[in-house]
């Protein structure tokens, strides 16, 4: 590992909130760290096979930068990817000839959907038994790709998952009609009617009573 790159400042985007997201429609692998989220049984599946589930790294993207190396300045070529065997967001960075040389875990770090998960998500949510009749209505569209969400103490989406907003929108996309959340990394629907005020109150609520 190339113990002496100093790095230039984090260029992960973290999502900045929901509300913002909704008006835009190895040499050292660290062994601990986020686990995946664990199954929850009482969550209806999709009539989608398994086959298509994410699984290993999903790499999201890849880009060029520059390090100090030993006072000297080199270029490096960075990759951002999702985990699912681990659940986390991982970084790793390569040297000009392609060696990995490093692959560090980035807590927190929200990455948009690549294509082969933003098709994952729309298929669950296509299968998934109180939707699909939705789905099938002329004119109904799914937005999932830059909703991503994570709420600290929840039951589905904390650490170690990988939650998507998904909306369901009548005439071509205009009009919302169904609102849900999928988690890629347990590969379910864990919200099939979401409703964001509901939920906040509920939360509220629960604060409250402590």
């Amino acid at each position: 590992m190339d113990k002496n790159i100093v790095h230039p400042l984090n260029r992960i985007v973290l999502l900045p909130g929901l509300a913002a997201a909704m008006t835009i429609a190895g040499c050292a692998s660290a062994p601990r760290g986020p686990q995946p989220a664990r199954a929850a049984p009482e969550l209806v599946a999709s009539d989608v096979p398994d086959s298509g589930r994410m699984q290993g790294i999903v790499v999201n993207r890849r880009y060029g930068d520059f390090f100090v190396v030993d006072h000297k300045e080199v270029r490096r070529q960075i990759e951002l990817a999702w985990d699912y065997g681990r659940g986390t967001a991982i970084r790793r960075t390569y040297d000009a000839d392609g060696k990995l040389l490093q692959t560090e875990d980035v807590p927190g770090a929200e990455m948009r959907l690549t294509d082969v998960e933003n098709d994952r998500v729309k298929a669950l949510v296509s299968g998934y038994p109180t939707l699909k009749e939705i789905v099938r209505r002329p004119g109904v569209v799914i937005w999932a790709g830059g909703f991503v969400w994570r709420q600290p103490g929840d039951r589905y989406c904390d650490l170690g998952t990988r939650c998507i907003h998904a909306i369901l929108s009548n005439d071509n996309g205009v009009t919302a009609v169904a609102h849900a959340i999928v988690d890629l990394q347990r590969d379910r629907v864990v919200y099939p009617e979401y409703d964001m005020e509901q939920y906040k109150a509920v939360k509220q609520s629960s604060v409250g009573s402590k």
